[in-house]
């Protein structure tokens, strides 16, 4: 569940499976490689992507990009949120509002979990319990999940 989008304002913040809310591609975060820096030619996805021509893929403000921010607690959610409004950002109210309900409601923020262990990834609607990718291609039939 996110509490806000690019959509709405400035910020994308939601619970995250592996545990606490993050804060993605935080313009508050430190600045970290993207797929236009060094090693974009790897990258399974995206290897035809040119390099940055300013700096030959070393990285830049021209091809870095604003980090995550993990926050371990909705307070310390709450606290990001003002930070961003304090520094300029649009932040929709229904945010600060949804994080001070779940703050009095005392939702869990740990890591969801398939029943192996791992951090979950796949989720049905229904009553099929969360699985990771492994358990999830093993239940598909995918030979090759190891």
């Amino acid at each position: 569940m996110s509490y806000c989008r690019f959509s709405d304002g400035d910020v994308y913040m939601f619970v995250h499976v592996a545990g606490g809310i993050e804060c993605c591609a935080c313009s508050l975060a430190p600045k970290v490689k993207s797929i236009f820096t060094e090693g974009s030619e790897k990258h399974p996805l995206f290897g035809k992507v040119k390099v940055c021509g300013k700096c030959k893929g070393k990285g830049c403000d021209n091809c870095m990009m604003p980090g995550d921010t993990r926050c371990n607690s909705y307070q310390d959610a709450l606290v990001h949120l003002y930070e961003h409004k304090t520094n300029g950002d649009k932040v929709p109210d229904y945010a600060f509002k949804s994080l001070r309900k779940d703050i009095k409601n005392g939702e869990s923020l740990e890591p969801l979990l398939c029943e192996c262990g791992e951090i979950a990834m796949l989720f049905n609607f229904d009553s099929t319990p969360p699985r990771c990718i492994k358990c999830g291609l093993k239940e598909d039939g995918d030979e090759d999940a190891d």
